[in-house]
């Protein structure tokens, strides 16, 4: 009886609701076809630059992880340092000019921290004598 109540449902449906078979409709392959004009799904495109408007490290501060970022500077501080300034100043993506931007920030403490630990490590010593 279960049945014949779903089949029911199934034929009350308006027909715009029911599942189209992309066979039906043409016998191209589905990644061949056009996507109509009509269809106003902005989710589907990128808001990222094109990647001949990108500078030259934009990808790289981009798609790689913060925690690796922070890391790098402070494992590498002069060289993410200038790394980060170059993709600073060249970069058009947003998202790569803000994570280079943390880097150099993390990159010039580094430096700065290192620069103090070693004067008190030479007035340390000057001061023992």
């Amino acid at each position: 009886m279960a049945r014949q109540r779903d089949d029911d449902e199934e034929e009350e449906r308006p027909r715009s609701s029911r599942r189209r078979n992309d066979d039906d409709e043409d016998d191209r392959p589905r990644s061949s076809r056009r996507r109509n004009d009509d269809d106003d799904d902005d989710d589907d495109y990128d808001d990222r630059p094109r990647r001949g408007a990108m500078g030259p490290l934009d990808g790289m501060y981009r798609d790689t992880n913060v925690v690796v970022l922070v890391l790098f500077g402070l494992c590498c501080g002069l060289i993410a340092f200038v790394l980060s300034l170059v993709a600073y100043l060249t970069g058009k993506d947003p998202k790569a000019k803000s994570n280079a931007m943390l880097v150099m920030i993390v990159g010039g403490v580094s430096m700065a921290v290192g620069i103090i630990i070693q004067l008190a490590g030479v007035l340390g010593g000057a001061a023992g004598r």
